[in-house]
């Protein structure tokens, strides 16, 4: 990784902390200790990481205007480990180099249990916000959180989902595409026998991908069905960020308790998360990817996908490119403040092939 390539997200997974800190720390909050604050500056360091605003002054020689202001990124609703799952932090990282050279400066906070409003939003030194939070169930009414009540007085673009009752801008991969490609891909390769593996019920993103994948398969004469755990009763913040491996135990056994005459071929899975803990029941039950099931997963999280064996066949949805997208909308949505109907920016996916999906004759 390139000195110009560290990110805040780098810092904190190095630091061992979480981002909202190293956020705190270098933007110079009076509410982290003396050795913290030199922990993660010791680390930024060892790193080489700089600052936006000084990778621009190292590298633009004052000629073309640029606008300085604060940009925040809350992430809300969600575990701590959330903002270091690799989609997210590839997503991260593409909303800070986006904001590299143009005079922005990059706030970020965590407010797992949504229970608090950040410094920089509650006191007003935030021109727009990236927000990422929960894809599962609805946001509370304004009147039960402050912390809403705020956000929706500064210009904000949702990053890779959107709840049915939340409003704003939305920048994400387009699910509709993603579902296609992964039923003319299992198709293609002689499958006729298809199930969508969902292991989070009522999760936005995969509700989006599955019907797609349905509407899909179903167009191409494949036969489809769904390996889904109960959903859960009652929804409360922070949400887990990673599947339990319990359900995806639960599930692989369903889908091996089916006759093997009727048991689908192939299993498209939600995410490369998901398809680690798919790889590692499988092989607790001796069976392998490919020669017994053949798989399918979306994201493409470089750094969770690369020990497979076989490589895994999934969707990459651009994070970081979506990261870069969600930033120049917020930027549009800040000078154009009169603007009210919301826009959805959807990146294209593409399908990268590898060895988990078998040929069938």
């Amino acid at each position: 990784m390139t000195q110009n390539r560290i990110t805040i997200t780098d810092v904190a997974k190095a630091a061992g902390v979480a981002v909202g800190t190293v956020s705190r720390v270098l933007n110079n909050h009076a509410d982290v200790n003396t050795e913290m604050r030199e922990h993660v500056l010791t680390t930024a360091r060892q790193l080489g990481y700089t600052r936006i605003r000084q990778r621009k002054r190292a590298g633009n020689d004052g000629a073309s205007p640029s606008r300085h202001g604060n940009i925040g990124v809350v992430i809300f609703g969600m575990e701590d480990i959330l903002a270091q799952l690799p989609v997210v932090s590839s997503a991260l990282q593409g909303i800070e180099h986006e904001l590299s050279g143009l005079g922005w400066n990059l706030m970020l906070a965590n407010v797992p249990k949504g229970d608090r409003v950040p410094p920089f939003l509650g006191e007003r030194r935030v021109e727009g916000l990236i927000l990422k939070g929960p894809n599962q169930g609805v946001l509370p009414e304004d009147r039960e959180s402050e912390f809403l009540r705020q956000i929706r007085t500064v210009p904000h673009v949702w990053l890779m989902g959107r709840l049915p009752n939340a409003s704003g801008d939305h920048c994400n991969f387009d699910s509709g595409i993603a579902g296609r490609l992964a039923a003319e891909h299992f198709a293609e390769q002689g499958h006729r026998q298809v199930a969508f593996f969902n292991p989070k019920p009522g999760q936005v993103q995969f509700e989006k991908l599955k019907n797609a994948f349905f509407a899909s398969a179903a167009a191409l004469d494949l036969k489809t069905s769904l390996l889904e755990v109960e959903a859960p009763r009652q929804l409360s913040w922070p949400l887990p960020a990673i599947t339990q491996q319990e359900k995806v135990d639960r599930l692989l056994d369903r889908w091996l308790e089916q006759p093997a005459k009727t048991r689908p071929t192939g299993l498209l899975l939600p995410s490369d998360r998901t398809a680690t803990q798919v790889y590692a029941s499988l092989e607790r039950r001796r069976l392998r990817p490919a020669r017994d099931v053949s798989l399918i997963s979306c994201n493409n999280e470089r750094s969770l996908v690369s020990g497979l064996n076989p490589g895994l066949t999934t969707i990459d949805v651009h994070a970081e490119t979506i990261g870069r997208r969600a930033i120049n909308q917020l930027l549009w949505r800040i000078r154009h403040p009169h603007e009210s109907h919301p826009v959805q920016i959807l990146v294209e996916p593409s399908l990268v092939v590898r060895d988990s999906v078998a040929r069938l004759r």
